[in-house]
């Protein structure tokens, strides 16, 4: 066995009859634990991005509802006024031309500007 020093540790059993051999793999009531928590979290993640985007999805809805109305809104207040000539359109200058729009008035009554600008 040699000499034995005083700040040497006596050598226990020798590493072959330690039996201590970690398992490479885990237990089969281990692996269905963990598959159980991974769908419980996969599901909860889901429930969670579903109601994210529902949320986006209601706001987007309002917004553009509120704007469609703001729309419809501001061209129920418009004055215009009929061209029934189109000849005049002929002599228009561009910027006259540029403030033209183009609309559906089909059964409603033409309103008829005040300030003079077409």
């Amino acid at each position: 066995m040699g000499k034995l020093r005083g700040w040497k540790q006596a050598r226990g059993a020798r590493a072959s009859s330690v039996n201590a051999v970690p398992q490479l793999r885990d237990p089969w009531e281990k692996k269905l634990q963990m598959r159980a928590e991974r769908t419980a979290v996969l599901a909860a993640q889901k429930a969670h991005d579903d109601e994210i985007r529902r949320e986006k999805r209601e706001d987007r809805e309002r917004r553009e509802e509120r704007e469609r109305k703001k729309k419809e809104n501001k061209e129920k207040g418009l004055q215009y006024q009929v061209i029934s000539d189109t000849k005049k359109i002929k002599k228009m200058s561009k910027k006259q031309l540029r403030q033209i729009k183009k609309a559906d008035t089909s059964g409603v009554a033409p309103k008829y500007n005040i300030s003079g600008g077409s």
